[in-house]
């Protein structure tokens, strides 16, 4: 059964701005009426597109309003819905003005503004089996929190996370039987350890699942890995790349997009 994805998006007005860690930021986004319904049909966990207001006018301008130049957009994930509190929240990496969200979310207060277009369904983000291994950077936490408090209870599970260092750990919950490693890279333009981590790492056996999201290069390695010298199912493995060394979101995207379609 095929599911039926529909696009739905917003402005929303910032309802408090929250310094988790030296370089982490939480934003938290008050939700209306018409929110709460628009995005009733979404999944935590998931990709969204947040539209980032133009410096001069504080405006969001989505891509197809006509005779205005559309909002700068960057792929965020999803981090919680509360609907019983009215909020959605998106955590940022804090990374300096290095970065057009970044800039944003550094000055971010409550009444900001920020676009937000997600896609409906209730795809589960992974399998239901008893094992599984999480790696990701800096930038692969949010959706890694998410998918370790969703975990089947009595599932194991062992997650390695590449943070800035020791002060940016954060404290994971999970009701499986959970294993974390944090491995710190203050400088993450430098080369990442977690593909080398990971090939030393005795996977899950049997009914098993293994999620990364790094950078392009890790991500890479690490998928040739479990295809080709693991020769894992597809079912037992997803990986994604989140970023690329030296190229914005843009011009990373556009690249991977050429190197599907060759």
């Amino acid at each position: 059964m095929i599911e039926k994805r529909n696009a739905v998006r917003s402005v929303f007005t910032v309802k408090e701005r929250i310094l988790m860690t030296p370089h982490y930021i939480r934003v938290k986004f008050a939700m209306s009426d018409e929110q709460m319904e628009l995005f009733s049909n979404v999944r935590i966990g998931a990709n969204n597109k947040i539209f980032i207001p133009q410096p001069e006018t504080k405006r969001v301008i989505f891509p197809d309003e006509i005779n205005q130049g559309a909002s700068t957009r960057r792929t965020y994930t999803t981090r919680h819905i509360d609907y019983i509190h009215r909020e959605i929240w998106i955590d940022f990496v804090a990374h300096g003005d290095n970065g057009p969200a970044s800039y944003w979310a550094n000055r971010a207060r409550t009444g900001s503004v920020l676009g937000i277009a997600m896609k409906t369904g209730n795809r589960p983000l992974f399998p239901d089996v008893n094992e599984y291994l999480f790696v990701g950077d800096h930038t692969a936490l949010p959706v890694i929190s998410v998918m370790l408090e969703h975990l089947p209870p009595g599932s194991r599970a062992r997650a390695i996370i590449e943070i800035f260092g020791r002060e940016d750990e954060l404290k994971l919950t999970s009701t499986a039987d959970l294993d974390i490693e944090w491995i710190y890279n203050p400088d993450h333009r430098e080369e990442s350890r977690l593909a080398k981590l990971v090939r030393n790492t005795t996977l899950p056996a049997g009914n098993r699942f293994c999620f990364v999201a790094a950078e392009y290069g890790t991500a890479k390695e690490l998928k040739k890995y479990f295809k080709e010298e693991l020769a894992l199912a597809p079912e037992e493995y997803s990986v994604v790349s989140y970023w690329k060394k030296g190229e914005s979101e843009d011009q990373s995207s556009l690249k991977r997009q050429e190197e599907r379609q060759a």
